[in-house]
């Protein structure tokens, strides 16, 4: 095979690479279920990418023995969190190592497990409390924005209120269709 041949395999097999990823993440974002989360936006500046929002969950933390499923996690194990729909938003059910079947109103949302600790501070009485819980990273922990609006982002005015609408398929996967304000969208996603 010829230098020109290879380097012309090489590129077309970069493409077809780069082109199914964006495929698989569009594909996600059709046809998956809207989930709406819950928010608390943090450190909105890239130096490389520009503006962005780095999201923390509140399914991001789980105690353990607030849910069901599985029990014993380590550091970058794969895990799914079972949600069940609420108002307005969706709530962890159970935890599992492997993906568990999905009743109706429900969704499974892949993870990997971020640490475990025996301590979670709670924010309501700003005390430490001993009680094993997980952080999970979804994936869909940052959003670029466009430039200079990521500081508004991180500090919304008062009464101001950030979620995320969040497609899920049914592998589990998941990506940002939009960012609300309010409940209304601010920033949608979108192929082009």
């Amino acid at each position: 095979m010829g230098t020109k041949l290879r380097i012309a395999v090489i590129i077309a097999l970069q493409t077809l690479a780069l082109l199914s990823m964006i495929a698989m993440r569009q594909w996600t974002l059709n046809t998956g279920t809207h989930v709406i989360l819950e928010t608390a936006p943090i450190d909105p500046r890239s130096l490389f990418s520009g503006d962005y929002v780095r999201l923390n969950y509140k399914i991001s933390n789980i105690r353990v023995g607030e849910v069901s499923g599985d029990r014993e996690f380590k550091r970058h194990d794969c895990v799914y969190v079972l949600l069940k729909e609420g108002d307005p938003y969706w709530q962890p059910v159970s935890v599992h190592h492997n993906k568990p079947t999905v009743p109706p109103g429900h969704v499974a949302i892949k993870g990997d497990v971020n640490y475990v600790n025996d301590f979670f501070w709670n924010q309501e009485t700003q005390k430490s409390e001993k009680v094993k819980h997980i952080n999970i990273r979804y994936g869909i922990e940052s959003y670029f924005v466009p430039e200079g609006e990521g500081r508004a982002l991180e500090r919304p005015k008062e009464g101001e209120k950030i979620t995320i609408l969040v497609a899920v398929d049914r592998y589990g996967n998941a990506g940002i269709k939009s960012l609300l304000v309010n409940g209304k969208d601010r920033y949608t996603e979108s192929l082009f």
